[in-house]
């Protein structure tokens, strides 16, 4: 049997795309080395935006839905907000994977969970031209299969991404998390509420996350300020509250950021989610992105499926268009943020509108791009102070690697 599609890695971009090829009526082999449910390093935030793009009913796995935020400044005083509606929806992975695995098998998708890919052989020609032949061989332990195109959903350091020679370029961040089981002296309005300790972190911030039964606690930072993510997470704890030592699962994992243009297609192969290295730079979230680029992955498809297009160049001529443009925009607000972190923060605290337009863009009521639109000629000034914030960046960067 020669399958339409392979897909390798079952989290959210992998298991959309399998859900709507077969939904659709394409026959589809959905692959992942781990045995389901597994877990997985991530906070666990699917924002309203991520979970209105699913079409899918979240609530036999969302365990926390979240109205406010806890904001600290590097670890200092606190200060709360609070929103009338849902800001994000809490769940671990290892219900939201299993839960998205099953429904793309409910809509067709052979789903063989346990199931490493060791080997990818491409078609000499690379899957081009109009024909409906196998592409691709994928080899497992449990056997060979064909299919006509390959979706790698495995990762940034995937092995779908190493056979095709695809590596988008990155700028990689790392995030260290860790959790804390819920005793009877946690207030509990920590349950509606997360936690961020923003400006005092290379890059990225410092979470706590409310789930079921555990709080998870994370920070982030660019590459280079990995060694700094250790003591920031214990002053995490103790500025929140928390007791260091009690910290269970310490874990670590990569946050791989886009550069615009990089390759995520090349025949009838393409990379989606964290493979195509779609994170959200200002927030660290990935979810929406892993869930939007398995839709325009499966329209890709599709469209070669039904011989409207050769290979899966539209694809990433799609995310260019539709996704790369939000991205951008938000890379550029990460930089100014960092740049010069009190005044947003005292904005957050002492501006309605200011906390309104965050709430906004969180749910994603707005977009980054409806943003920079609303500031009309001020986007220029965004420009220049992105850019100046991140030269000053990359020097700061090149005296820590120069460092003996």
């Amino acid at each position: 049997m020669i399958y339409d599609a392979i897909v390798v890695g079952a989290g959210p971009a992998g298991t959309t795309t399998a859900r709507l090829l077969a939904s659709r009526g394409a026959s589809v082999l959905l692959l992942d080395r781990a045995h389901f449910p597994r877990d997985k390093p991530c906070g666990g935030g699917v924002t309203i935006r991520a979970a209105s793009r699913l079409d899918l009913d979240l609530g036999p796995v969302v365990e926390r839905t979240i109205y406010g935020a806890r904001f600290a400044l590097r670890l200092g005083p606190t200060f709360d907000r609070r929103y009338g509606q849902p800001l994000t929806y809490m769940t671990q992975r290892c219900r939201l994977d299993a839960f998205l695995a099953e429904a793309a098998a409910e809509a067709g998708a052979d789903f063989h969970d346990g199931e490493p890919v060791r080997e990818v052989e491409i078609a000499p020609n690379g899957g081009s031209g109009l024909g409906l032949t196998a592409a691709v061989i994928v080899r497992t332990g449990a056997g060979s299969y064909q299919a006509r195109a390959l979706i790698g959903a495995d990762g940034a350091n995937g092995v779908v991404g190493r056979a095709l020679a695809l590596r988008p370029r990155l700028e990689e961040a790392v995030a260290l998390e860790a959790n804390v089981p819920f005793s009877s002296d946690i207030p509990p309005d920590w349950r509606e509420v997360v936690g961020l300790d923003l400006g005092g972190l290379a890059g990225a911030y410092g979470w706590v996350f409310p789930k079921g039964d555990h709080l998870n606690l994370g920070v982030g930072a660019w590459k280079y300020a990995a060694f700094t993510l250790r003591p920031k997470l214990a002053g995490l704890c103790r500025r929140f509250g928390f007791d260091p030592s009690g910290l269970e699962s310490l874990r670590g994992h990569h946050l791989p950021v886009r550069v615009s243009g990089s390759p995520i297609a090349r025949g009838r192969a393409a990379l989606v989610g964290d493979a195509a290295g779609l994170v959200d730079p200002l927030t660290g979230e990935g979810i929406h992105m892993a869930i939007a680029s398995g839709d325009l992955a499966a329209r890709a498809v599709l469209r070669h499926l039904a011989g409207e297009a050769p290979d899966l160049a539209p694809y990433q001529r799609a995310v260019d268009r539709r996704l790369q443009p939000e991205l951008t925009v938000s890379r550029k607000l990460q930089e100014l943020f960092h740049l010069a972190p009190p005044p947003y923060l005292a904005l957050m605290r002492r501006s309605d509108k200011f906390w309104l337009l965050f709430c906004c863009i969180l749910r994603g009521d707005l977009g980054y791009l409806d943003l920079i639109r609303m500031l009309g000629p001020l986007r220029l000034a965004v420009d220049y102070f992105a850019a100046s914030a991140q030269r000053r960046r990359l020097a700061r960067v090149a005296a820590v690697l120069d460092r003996p």
